[in-house]
């Protein structure tokens, strides 16, 4: 079986890679780690300084 083609993620404005997006971490007792909970629909680029959309692309 082959593996999915790699993905990133990307700003819709400027293509910078440089983006993440506002999320609720969980503590897991069995784990013992921080697990993510929810992921919500706002996102950010450190390279335009704002609020942007996120585009998938294919990696390499």
């Amino acid at each position: 079986m082959s593996q999915p083609e790699p993905i990133t993620f990307v700003c819709a404005s400027c293509a910078s890679s440089s983006v993440t997006r506002e999320a609720w971490a969980a503590w897991d007792v069995a784990a013992q780690r921080w697990s993510l909970a929810e992921l919500f629909d706002y996102a950010f680029c450190h390279r335009c300084h704002r609020r942007i959309v996120i585009e998938t692309r294919r990696a390499g």
